[in-house]
């Protein structure tokens, strides 16, 4: 599948969960940031996201309605500015306080 398909399946909203969990394990990192995006992303790949090595995959599951608090909490904390930007601006995150 080309990429330019892929990364429009993960930012679908309507691809189904089972093929979002498929594609966030791309070897593209653009793929992966549009899974983090997508809000019907299951919590589980969220969390595996959470970790990427790229910063902009990291920085869209912060910024996912979706993500769990406490992975919220924990990328508040990242090597990144701007994904703890987008951790703390979470409305999920405030939830923590």
């Amino acid at each position: 599948m080309a990429d330019e398909d892929k990364q429009s399946m993960a930012g679908n909203p309507n691809t189904p969960k089972e093929t979002l969990t498929e594609l966030s394990t791309d070897e593209d990192w653009y793929v992966r940031y549009w899974i983090a995006e997508n809000p019907n992303t299951p919590k589980k790949v969220l969390t595996k996201l959470s970790t990427d090595e790229h910063f902009c995959v990291r920085g869209s599951v912060a910024g996912n309605p979706n993500t769990p608090k406490r992975i919220l909490t924990k990328l508040s904390t990242d090597e990144d500015n701007l994904v703890r930007c987008d951790a703390v601006r979470n409305p999920n995150y405030k939830e923590n306080k």
